[in-house]
């Protein structure tokens, strides 16, 4: 009798650490990892499935008869209370596996529950991050855009200035190569 609860209450520890590790706030990438490892080997393993409804089936039976033996009557003495302190004990020890095997079937129900919430706020976490690259890059690209509007506005500018100092110098040229000439016929 001590093997199995024994058996059930690394059963019970383990399942309370699970589930612990499943409620910390993990980095999205631990996160994910966890998801994978379960839809891997525990959700797409029909043997392991198999294991856990055999053990489930075992754990609410346990359950189903230590609730009917912790519910039994005790004999009552005269003054009110129980003939036999042995009869006190086994209730508390049948009272003792209902409150072990409840809430191993009841984990039972909590982890896979949990780590579906987990895999959805996964899902929507990285849908968010890649929506938010996505408006990230509009945003570098439009900022990027009117660089570039406005580099192409200097280069046209500069174009304007080159185009009018080259009248310019041609013209000073010109003209000094018609004085040039000029003065060249006058003397």
């Amino acid at each position: 009798m001590a093997i199995y609860l024994s058996i059930l209450f690394v059963l019970l520890v383990a399942q309370m650490g699970v589930l612990l590790i499943l409620s910390l706030p993990l980095p999205t990438l631990l996160r994910n990892v966890i998801v994978k490892v379960y839809d891997n080997f525990l959700a797409k393993s029909s043997q392991i499935k198999t294991v856990l409804v055999v053990l489930n089936c075992i754990v609410l039976s346990l359950f189903v008869d230590s609730y009917k033996r912790s519910n039994v009557k005790l004999p009552l003495s005269d003054t009110g209370l129980p003939l036999d302190p042995k009869l006190l004990v086994t209730k508390a020890y049948h009272q003792r596996n209902v409150y072990i095997s409840g809430f191993i079937l009841y984990y039972m129900i909590c982890i896979p529950f949990m780590i579906r919430l987990i895999s959805k706020v996964a899902k929507v976490s990285s849908s968010e991050r890649k929506a938010a690259a996505k408006a990230d890059e509009d945003e570098m690209i439009a900022a990027l855009k009117s660089k570039l509007d406005s580099k192409v506005k200097s280069l046209e500018v500069l174009e304007k200035q080159y185009e009018n100092k080259k009248k310019f110098v041609d013209s000073v040229k010109f003209s000094s190569t018609k004085e040039d000439d000029f003065t060249k016929k006058n003397k």
